[in-house]
């Protein structure tokens, strides 16, 4: 219950983190992607009411944050949590190759109907910056996706001890 009370709080606490540190740190030329990293990651490893929870925030302070239509990123990444859930039941996720390519190809088509989306919704042709800005964004969010799955884990595991416990302390009462 927990989970679900702090989770727009964090979700939101982590969106803006990508859009401030991140563009700081890559003079606003490339910004990195962690709550994709992050749906994914749930896709893989969170149940759907948990992982569709947290997809379904990120997309939306996603789309507060970045002045988007609404809901564009909230089907955007609740597709993309669906898909790399249905991918965790066939293959084996472990991988840092995996990892990468997987996170590479979401990334990709993430920028794909992004461009799309732009073009054929709102008139504006951004293909032509598709090597520029687009390229290097998927590049480097799949290059730090090994990186973020592990932090991920680790913070998982942090949670996963302290509901533990309470379950603990609750069947011992």
């Amino acid at each position: 219950m927990i989970y679900f009370l702090v989770l727009p709080f964090f979700s939101f606490l982590l969106v803006v983190f990508q859009t401030t540190l991140f563009e700081l740190l890559f003079f606003n030329r490339v910004s990195v992607e962690i709550s994709l990293i992050l749906v994914i990651y749930a896709g893989f490893y969170l149940d759907v009411l948990k992982g569709g929870a947290l997809s379904f925030f990120l997309g939306f302070f996603v789309d507060i944050i970045t002045g988007s239509l609404t809901g564009f990123h909230i089907v955007l990444y609740l597709s993309i949590f669906f898909i790399s859930m249905l991918v965790s039941l066939r293959i084996y996720a472990e991988k840092t190759l995996f990892i990468m390519s997987y996170v590479f190809v979401c990334s990709l088509v993430e920028s794909g109907i992004i461009l799309m989306f732009y073009k054929y919704v709102m008139g504006l042709d951004l293909f032509h910056k598709f090597f520029s800005i687009f390229l290097p964004q998927v590049l480097v969010v799949s290059l730090v996706s090994p990186a973020c799955f592990n932090t991920f884990r680790r913070f998982g595991e942090i949670l996963n001890v302290g509901a533990e416990r309470s379950d603990k302390r609750a069947r011992n009462s």
